[in-house]
């Protein structure tokens, strides 16, 4: 358990040790930091440590957060659901996690075609087919992919989940599937990316390949709502 006494790095060196005992290839993890209600002192502590990949769950918090700690070193993620007129907020992120609508898509390519720039995204799979979630469902995944090939300024590098909510073990076959879905598209795909595994069951996402983990309250310690 991590304690809110420990310092983010002392927590850092905790979960760094546990990729290299549970990732089949621990150099090419990448930790995500999310930020979500969290003080901008811990954040800038994060980065301090060794943190280069920060997650952002709101538009318009993450523009004014990327603001605060102007760092050139620093890769941004948006995780966050997505609104369409929001979409233009999101441009400046190298990679946005949470994409599962084709207008989405639309209006991204739209906004990177005026801004001249592409846009590197991860398809959200709804792996445990939660009506409640967003996300699509796995067996759409080969449909979505063949209909956004056609937006030039998109570039599909990998997939992310969130599991049902279960007891950590019994989301492990959720994150099986997510590596097989993975694995039977890089082929097609420069698929790079694997993102999946939160505070709670990181340990076993790693087990099962995830190579980016998104992570909270194991890195930070307890929310500051």
């Amino acid at each position: 358990m991590v304690s809110a006494l420990s310092s983010v790095k002392e927590n850092l060196e905790k979960i760094s040790a546990l990729v290299s005992k549970n990732a089949a290839e621990p150099n090419q993890v990448k930790i995500l930091a999310v930020t979500k209600f969290q003080p901008l002192e811990k954040v800038q502590e994060a980065i301090e440590a060794g943190i280069s990949y920060l997650g952002v769950n709101y538009a318009q918090e993450g523009e004014k957060l990327r603001q605060q700690i102007g760092s050139p070193q620093v890769i941004w993620h948006f995780i966050g659901h997505i609104q369409s007129r929001k979409a233009k907020l999101l441009l400046p992120y190298h990679c946005i996690e949470s994409v599962d609508r084709v207008e989405i898509v639309e209006e991204l390519d739209k906004r990177a075609s005026n801004n001249q720039k592409s846009v590197k995204i991860l398809v959200e799979i709804n792996i445990g087919r939660e009506p409640q979630k967003s996300g699509i469902a796995p067996e759409q995944l080969d449909e979505f992919l063949s209909s956004i090939k056609k937006f030039k300024h998109i570039e599909v590098i990998g997939l992310m989940a969130m599991p049902p909510a279960l007891v950590p073990e019994e989301r492990r076959p959720f994150f099986k599937q997510m590596k097989n879905l993975f694995d039977q598209r890089t082929a097609s795909f420069p698929f790079e990316i694997l993102s999946m595994g939160t505070s709670e069951d990181y340990c076993i996402a790693l087990q099962e390949g995830a190579n980016l983990i998104r992570l909270g309250t194991a890195l930070f310690g307890s929310r500051q709502h």
